[in-house]
């Protein structure tokens, strides 16, 4: 069955980063890989600072993907940030029954698209966020419907 668990600074605990990292099965190029735990290990500290929260999309034995999210201004227009999205490397362009059959990176999306949306109804907000860490990756976000705010920032009007 597969489950989103949502971790804050409530409920994470101090070994967080390395429970995830045990369950991820990281990219295989050495300079990707220090770059995926150190964001990992960067965003379990920020939680417990309460500057993000992280969602992630688990089955029964593996975690298929993560997400985090946080609340930034960008322009002076409030903005839900996603910091940081990674799937776990099985499951990448594998499209999953158990979520609608939809890809893990189209649902992590789609999770961030409710959230911001829910937090709208409560407090101003205007668009999703992020930035992107190279341009190959720009492509993977402008077909989920981001667009280019400026050379560092795309966003997702909600």
């Amino acid at each position: 069955m597969t489950k989103v668990t949502k971790y804050h600074k409530n409920n994470s605990s101090y070994n967080l980063a390395i429970k995830l990292l045990d369950k991820l099965t990281l990219s295989d190029n050495i300079t990707a890989l220090n770059r995926e735990t150190f964001f990992i290990k960067d965003i379990c500290k920020r939680i417990q600072k309460s500057k993000t929260v992280l969602y992630t999309l688990e089955n029964d034995e593996d975690i298929i993907g993560l997400i985090s999210l946080s609340v930034t201004s960008i322009n002076e227009q409030p903005s839900l940030q996603i910091d940081y999205i990674l799937v776990n490397k099985p499951y990448q362009g594998q499209i999953l029954e158990d979520i609608n059959h939809s890809k893990p990176f189209r649902y992590l999306i789609k999770l961030a698209i409710t959230t911001a949306k829910n937090i709208a109804i409560y407090a101003g907000l205007r668009y999703i966020v992020l930035s992107p860490d190279n341009d190959d990756i720009k492509v993977k976000y402008k077909q989920v419907g981001f667009e280019v705010l400026h050379d560092d920032w795309m966003y997702l009007k909600v």
